[in-house]
């Protein structure tokens, strides 16, 4: 005869505690992960940014061979993802004062107004709001002046101000 204590099988309170363990681990790996997609955003602008640095290198240095220094300062108002074979899949284009809060997250623009590359990182996790750090870069030119020497060490695609954070409504944050 099979007796009632022994019968296998969860308890109610066991799958309680079950459940509440798996809900905190899928909550850990969640946060993990939006920490890890915003580290993997901040290498590709890092990396972006290294090619475009590159590339406004061998733009001053061919212009300082043809003896067109005076040039230089155009580089300074160009679209930098002008000069790249193929522009990245991200680029918004060219904008005017754009109203960063309504663009998605995730990609590049150039902004006209001040002449600054913006890139618009995502932040935040499943514990606090969906943001939007404004990451903007300015070309760093030399003087007219400079030699070969200054141009293949100082022009420069530099930081232009902190993030500014850009809150996104609930309903951009639940499409990005």
């Amino acid at each position: 005869m099979i007796s009632r204590a022994r019968q296998r099988g969860f308890t109610l309170f066991e799958l309680a505690v079950a459940v509440i363990v798996l809900g905190l681990l899928a909550t850990v790996l969640l946060s993990r992960l939006a920490y890890y997609q915003e580290q993997a955003q901040r290498a590709a602008v890092a990396q972006m940014l290294g090619v475009l640095r590159t590339s406004l290198r061998v733009q001053a240095l061919q212009l300082y061979l043809h003896g067109k220094q005076a040039v230089l300062p155009e580089l300074q108002r160009q679209n930098p993802l002008d000069w790249l074979e193929d522009r990245p899949p991200n680029d918004l284009g060219e904008l005017v004062a754009p109203d960063v809060g309504k663009l998605p997250s995730g990609n590049w623009f150039f902004d006209r107004s001040d002449q600054k590359l913006v890139f618009l990182l995502r932040t935040g996790n499943i514990f606090s709001p969906a943001r939007v750090d404004v990451m903007k870069f300015k070309v760093l030119l030399p003087n007219i002046d400079a030699d070969a020497g200054q141009l293949a060490s100082m022009p420069d695609i530099v930081a232009a101000g902190g993030p500014d954070a850009v809150a996104l409504p609930a309903t951009d944050a639940a499409r990005n």
